[in-house]
């Protein structure tokens, strides 16, 4: 299924985004049937995650080459941090904290 199913005929990007999104139920599926080893990627993301290794997070990706162009195009890219949080980002916050680091988020109390 495409997003232009029904409406007109799909382009190259319209059966792109409809193969991932079926690659992603499929996946889902998996894990809620219990398939031995369909948690095995989503495990090494979540690792990827917590160090903030994007190179290892393509690794993991079911569509590497979209995430990574998301990625540089985000100021993610040139600060260190997840996509979506910036200076805030909690997974980045966490990991100083048990290196030992102190925070400074620009608070004041």
């Amino acid at each position: 299924m495409t997003p232009a199913e029904h409406l007109c005929l799909p382009n190259a990007q319209d059966v792109l985004d409809g193969l991932m999104a079926t690659k992603i139920a499929a996946h889902a599926a998996d894990i809620a049937k219990k398939v031995p080893h369909a948690r095995d990627m989503d495990d090494k993301m979540g690792q990827a995650r917590r160090k903030l290794d994007w190179d290892a997070m393509w690794k993991c990706a079911l569509d590497p080459v979209t995430g990574k162009k998301r990625y540089e195009e985000s100021p993610a890219a040139t600060e260190g941090t997840c996509t979506m949080c910036g200076k805030m980002c909690a997974v980045r916050t966490v990991n100083k904290v048990f290196e030992g680091t102190t925070i400074d988020l620009g608070m004041e109390d």
